[in-house]
């Protein structure tokens, strides 16, 4: 096998397959239950409207990040693209934000299956968390195309669920649909129905928005993509308003649903009050089950980007040749970055030390830069024809989707300095951190002999059938 063959991952993934991984990485359970219960608990019946116009939201996100993976489908996901049309200190800024972020991600997820698996059964936490980052690992490091089946039957189970609970919201609604949404109330400490504010309205709409958005990860499987620069806008259109929908729609039936019962709001969890309220307590543990096991296949299809990235970071030339030279080499009988998962695995099991609140921190913040980045080198792509080129997927209406795309990273932006606890100084840590990588681009990567720039391949798509 030459040295360029040892660096290349296998094609063999077909649309359903990436679609697969990239809804396992959305996990729609863990977000109805993470993200949707929190603006439930926080905007009563309004999470019904929050989550509806959150579907638009991650449309927009899915057109922004669809026409620049069409163009620029590589294992390095946003980080190529931004680099080729922005310039190679945009490139490695983008690269450095997923740095941070790539190894506290997988963590944070190993603690959740602790979490949610502790509601079932009696389990010592930091035991649960290593075993699900074990078994994670062992899965990513099966060919593609096994991980991709795998984590496909357990998204199967997750979104059956998902599609339960959204059936026993509608089950018995409570006042009129309309009256519901375009009046959101929530009650108080005595169960007495109150307007909700106006701010936490607002906060909550950039929650949803959050919980909603995605679909992007598919980028980072387009170099194992058949025919990815037309296949990649695709799958991440796909999955992305296929996981909004799957998200948003259960908390609607629910929000609905709750109308009439306020003690659902009142606790910290108002999903699992309200399947255990017309199910029982047998039915809320057998929920959190399944909840767990979502949030494990998330943690499967996070490890498989994460290392994806990690392998495209070597193979840019990013870390010392040898290094590099490791990490950049992709196994021949599976067509796995090897070295880099259990790279990868090893700095997520670190990271499992440091607790939740704090890998939020690292995490929070980082969907207002890539966003913010992503839509500026849509918008400078399509003038310079780097973008939305024949045979690539383009968004609709331009300018106006990688504006619009701005427009959701200020407000996120703005949610996220109103969060002291976590998002505030996720925002700061990481901009710092967009700083110091333009720095290091411009007097340490600039000067190597040639420079540096992310790795392009100038393939043509297939011609359109």
């Amino acid at each position: 096998m030459t040295a360029m063959e040892s660096s290349r991952l296998h094609r063999k993934l077909t649309p359903f397959d990436a679609l697969l991984l990239t809804l396992s990485c959305l996990s729609p359970v863990f977000s109805v239950y993470g993200p949707g219960s929190d603006v439930l608990q926080h905007t009563g019946t309004g999470a019904g409207m929050l989550f509806l116009i959150a579907i638009g939201a991650a449309a927009i996100w899915a057109m922004v990040y669809a026409e620049l993976g069409s163009a620029y489908p590589y294992a390095g996901g946003d980080y190529v693209g931004v680099g080729s049309i922005l310039g190679s200190a945009a490139g490695f800024a983008s690269l450095a934000l997923w740095a941070l972020v790539i190894l506290p991600i997988n963590a944070f997820l190993a603690d959740m299956v602790a979490v949610y698996l502790a509601e079932v059964v009696p389990v010592q936490p930091i035991v649960v968390t290593y075993v699900a980052l074990f078994l994670g690992v062992a899965a990513a490091l099966l060919a593609v195309r096994a991980g991709a089946m795998l984590t496909g039957v357990f998204l199967a189970v997750s979104l059956l669920t998902v599609l339960a609970l959204m059936v026993a919201g509608l089950w018995h609604p409570a006042g009129h649909f309309i009256a519901v949404l375009t009046h959101p109330r929530i009650p108080d400490a005595r169960g007495r129905w109150l307007p909700v504010a106006t701010g936490a309205l607002a906060m909550g709409a950039v929650n949803a928005a959050f919980a909603t958005a995605g679909g992007n990860q598919a980028i980072a499987f387009g170099e194992e993509l058949i025919d990815p620069h037309r296949n990649t806008g695709r799958v991440i259109l796909v999955a992305c308003l296929t996981g909004a929908l799957a998200i948003a729609l259960p908390v609607v039936a629910v929000a609905w649903n709750a109308s009439a019962h306020p003690e659902i709001f009142r606790g910290t969890a108002p999903l699992t009050a309200f399947v255990t309220s017309i199910a029982g307590p047998t039915a809320g543990k057998a929920l959190s089950a399944v909840v767990a096991l979502a949030v494990f296949n998330a943690l499967i299809a996070q490890l498989l980007f994460a290392s994806r990235l990690l392998f495209s970071f070597a193979r840019d030339g990013v870390f010392p040749a040898r290094v590099s030279a490791a990490l950049g080499r992709v196994d021949p009988a599976s067509g796995v970055p090897r070295a880099a998962t259990i790279v990868i695995a090893v700095g997520s099991a670190l990271c499992c030390f440091i607790s939740p609140h704090v890998l939020l921190v690292f995490m929070s913040g980082l969907i207002v830069y890539a966003l913010a980045l992503v839509s500026v080198a849509v918008l400078v792509g399509r003038v310079r024809g780097q973008t939305g080129a024949p045979g690539f997927w383009r968004s609709p209406f331009y300018p106006l989707m990688p504006l619009l795309g701005l427009a959701l990273a200020f407000a996120f932006a703005a949610a996220d300095w109103n969060d002291p606890d976590a998002g505030r100084p996720s925002l700061l840590l990481l901009g710092a951190l967009l700083v110091a990588a333009v720095g290091w681009y411009h007097f340490v990567l600039r000067r190597r002999p040639g420079g540096w720039a992310p790795r392009v391949e100038h393939s043509q798509p297939a011609p359109e059938s």
